[in-house]
């Protein structure tokens, strides 16, 4: 059976998604006023409760905890002030943070070079701490792990062409930040593997 809908109920729903919308800005305003005329330790503790409830659910980059509170109207004050504290007793380190991304990305993504460097950014962390980070890694642990990531998609290239089969994998490595030259070493070995199992002309 075919509903129909009454126009003037479109209406009130969108009114009333509206009044919401409004209802929800007028509140986050108010709570900026309110934090923004906190001062000295009332500012501070208040501020240092947005830090940590943001840091019960993962860890944060100094930059993405100084926005969370200067968003919410505290000062720049009173924002680096509780991350100093913060970093005083080990809950803020962006060298620690940097290296956890990293390694996390290179694990599940096998994200490299240019690819980590705009994740890290997107977090809000120095340039230093990025090339800090990014100088450890070391480049017989990236074809390794290029390896992988050409060796997981076998089976989806298995039928087609082989000059399809390397265009799609350099795309799919160098997305992900890989070297010119891992890129080349690392497709032809194993477009070339490929053809030697199945008897066929290597593919360079």
């Amino acid at each position: 059976m075919v509903r129909y809908s009454d126009p003037e109920d479109c209406i009130d729903a969108r009114e009333a998604s509206s009044r919401s919308r409004s209802s929800d800005a007028e509140k986050r305003a108010r709570l900026r006023e309110k934090n923004a005329h906190l001062t000295g330790s009332a500012a501070i503790e208040a501020a240092r409760e947005v830090a940590l409830r943001r840091l019960d659910v993962r860890a944060h980059s100094r930059a993405q905890l100084y926005s969370a509170m200067t968003t919410r109207g505290f000062s720049s004050d009173v924002a680096n002030e509780v991350l100093s504290r913060l970093e005083r007793v080990g809950l803020v380190d962006d060298l620690a943070y940097a290296t956890a991304v990293v390694n996390a990305r290179f694990a599940g993504s096998g994200k490299v070079g240019p690819a980590l460097i705009r994740d890290l950014q997107q977090k809000g962390l120095p340039s230093d701490i990025i090339q800090q980070v990014l100088s450890d890694m070391d480049r017989d642990d990236a074809i390794a792990r290029a390896r992988q990531l050409v060796s997981a998609k076998r089976r989806t290239l298995a039928k087609l062409e082989p000059h399809v089969a390397r265009r799609r994998l350099s795309a799919m490595l160098a997305r992900k930040g890989y070297s010119g030259s891992i890129v080349t070493q690392v497709v032809g070995e194993a477009l070339n593997e490929w053809a030697d199992e199945y008897d066929e002309t290597p593919y360079l």
